[in-house]
């Protein structure tokens, strides 16, 4: 169980980039801290040009580089030995007005391992390394916070770090991302199960507001976060019914969410954060359907609810009903073997117009953009918000959803990321750089498998808005 925090060509790193290594390490410890802005002066050619076959070259795809930020080397009980790195793609934001090539990037809870794959992952079998649950979940560096990162890509299509945010409670200290919810068991290297932590969070989307403030949408309760620009927590809406479970919360707990919300699947909380063009509005949205009644629903429904909130209330004022597509759909991943429907997830949503998005629907490999307007027709009707509804809007499909009046949004495509080449497994970020250009970034999962940050923007043949 030991840990080696000295990581082979950390001097010959760029000074920012040393930093936010030295940074995280003390945070993963424990240790608040905060991160000057700088730059990076290490020159490098281009990145390469993709173009995409069959499309004349109207689709590009240009990578664009971006430092690693090592976390350390973790060694487990059976001698097996991890090199962790920051992953900083669980979601990606870029608000208008900022500087040139200025995108946020988030971390989400930090690098944790389901028992159930200690034994592809670390070579270990659940009950020699989980005896305390083989449920829970492994967490080789409990201590790690999650982390805003903005960087800054220049001409030369190298992204530089220049801002560090860890989030951090009301009395300054940092917290981590371990669940307090009863159905997952955080588990420490010693197989023991670790103490919960009140204020712990999975980031996994999020926004920035004009006036510098954050909101995160985050899967444990699941609930959204307001986030002051030093990454300190103002306050935490939550599901109305959970709302006592976080009373030791490090900052203001508001039960304003809808009591359905509880009804996720565990780890298939709030994937997608959006923003509407005059702030007032949020757009959140679950990974997955619903376990509406139960898991059996969820793992079978292709209905999704994309959320409406009013940011100054944190109160819900519509949602709509999107419509995940069948698993044959994601080439990449269907032809290696048959996928199920319960694999078809939404990673990312991004509001580029009054009530439209974006939406990212993934399976592993594959990736599917697609562009919704909210609309009155797809409105879903707050009877289903009730948890005795019956049928659930999770079970309804085809002719069911027409005779009770539910329409899925009118999804149009913009991109199968199965047609550009060259891009990496687990996109989860995407962000806009502009009418026909979008960013995306993979989820390293913290370095396992030796897998790394990678960014690529992605030259569309139209513009999004017409």
């Amino acid at each position: 169980m030991r840990r080696h925090n000295a990581v082979p060509g950390f001097r010959s790193m760029p000074k920012i980039v040393r930093g936010a290594v030295a940074a995280v390490a003390l945070l993963s410890a424990g240790v608040g801290i905060s991160l000057s802005q700088g730059t990076d002066s290490a020159g490098k050619p281009p990145a390469p040009v993709i173009p995409v076959p069959g499309t004349s070259s109207a689709i590009l795809a240009t990578a664009v580089q971006i430092g690693n930020l090592p976390l350390g080397v973790i060694t487990f009980p059976n001698g097996k030995a991890i090199n962790f790195s920051v992953s900083l793609g669980s979601s990606a934001f870029r608000l208008d007005g900022d500087s040139q090539g200025r995108v946020w990037l988030l971390t989400d809870r930090g690098p944790s391992i389901a028992c159930a794959d200690a034994r592809k992952v670390i070579g270990m079998e659940p009950d020699q390394i989980c005896t305390a649950d083989r449920n829970g979940r492994i967490y080789p560096l409990p201590g790690f916070v999650p982390s805003i990162y903005a960087v800054d890509i220049g001409a030369d299509n190298v992204a530089r770090i220049n801002v560090y945010v860890p989030l951090k409670g009301q009395s300054g200290r940092p917290f981590s991302g371990r669940p307090l919810a009863k159905d997952e068991v955080s588990i420490g290297l010693d197989g023991k199960a670790l103490p919960g932590d009140a204020s712990g969070v999975d980031p996994e989307g999020f926004v920035r507001v004009k006036d510098g403030t954050f909101w995160i949408a985050e899967e444990f309760g699941p609930s959204l976060l307001e986030v002051a620009s030093d990454g300190t927590v103002k306050r935490r809406l939550v599901p109305s019914n959970i709302a006592n479970e976080f009373k030791d919360a490090d900052y203001e707990v508001v039960a304003s969410l809808p009591p359905i919300l509880r009804q996720r699947l565990p780890g298939r909380g709030f994937e997608g954060l959006a923003i509407s063009k005059d702030e007032k509005y949020l757009f959140a949205v679950g990974q997955s359907p619903l376990a509406n009644p139960d898991a059996m629903a969820a793992r079978s429904s292709r209905n999704i609810r994309i959320w409406k909130i009013e940011r100054e209330t944190g109160q819900v004022v519509g949602q709509y009903l999107y419509q995940l597509d069948e698993p044959y759909k994601f080439k990449t991943d269907s032809d290696q073997r048959e996928r199920a429907r319960h694999e078809v997830k939404i990673s990312e949503i991004v509001a580029f117009g009054d009530d439209q998005l974006l939406v990212l629907e993934r399976i592993e490999k594959s990736a599917r953009i697609y562009a919704v307007r909210l609309d009155e027709a797809s409105r879903v009707p707050p009877e289903f918000d009730s948890l005795e509804m019956s049928p659930s809007l999770e079970i309804l499909e085809g002719d069911a959803l027409q005779i009770r009046g539910l329409a899925p949004l009118t999804k149009r495509p913009i991109l199968d990321l199965d047609t550009v080449p060259g891009l990496p497994s687990r996109i989860e970020g995407l962000a806009i750089l502009g009418p026909n250009e979008l960013l995306v970034i993979n989820d390293s999962e913290f370095g396992l498998d030796g897998v790394r940050n990678q960014l690529f923007r992605i030259t569309l043949e139209e513009p999004l808005w017409r």
